[in-house]
């Protein structure tokens, strides 16, 4: 009898704490605007409403224009924000605590026109969207779900050089 209701009650423990591991989904809804000024909360619900429909997760940004969620996992989202902006976020596991937690949300900003003149820069945050100003300590697998990022100028060399023709 005493093993039953030990079993139960280490059952009910782990659905406790898997409840209370976070989404990258339940994460993104409680993002501050913010964050990324160019979606709303109601954005932000309407994409993950549609994904999960199986619609096409379009929505008509702050802005007046098009934004699209072209992927959406439980560790990761991409949302194309306009034709030359798009945005990757990442749940990744760290080795230490960061604001009492041991996983971080990783930010890829690419902006550019066409694959050969784009610029990406990477952001870490908290899981409460605190901007962290250092680059965490990651797990290795999850240090290689990063893309190898590499400021380049060919945005603004492409800028100049229509400016100067």
């Amino acid at each position: 009898m005493k093993k039953y209701m030990l079993s139960g009650l280490l059952t009910m423990l782990s659905l406790t704490t898997l409840a209370d591991t976070p989404t990258l989904k339940t994460l993104f809804v409680a993002m501050p605007d913010s964050v990324i000024p160019y979606l709303s909360k109601n954005n932000r619900l309407d994409f993950i409403d549609f994904m999960e429909s199986n619609m096409k997760a379009e929505v008509t940004n702050e802005l007046g224009g098009k934004s699209c969620m072209t992927a959406l996992a439980d560790d990761s989202i991409t949302i194309q924000l306009n034709e030359a902006c798009k945005v990757d976020l990442l749940l990744l596991n760290t080795t230490e605590q960061v604001d009492s937690c041991q996983q971080v949300i990783a930010m890829i900003r690419t902006l550019g026109l066409q694959n050969e003149h784009t610029e990406s820069t990477l952001d870490f945050y908290s899981l409460k969207w605190h901007k962290l100003s250092a680059k965490p300590a990651l797990m290795s697998a999850d240090e290689k779900r990063l893309p190898t990022l590499v400021k380049t100028s060919n945005i603004l060399k492409l800028i100049q050089e229509k400016l100067n023709k």
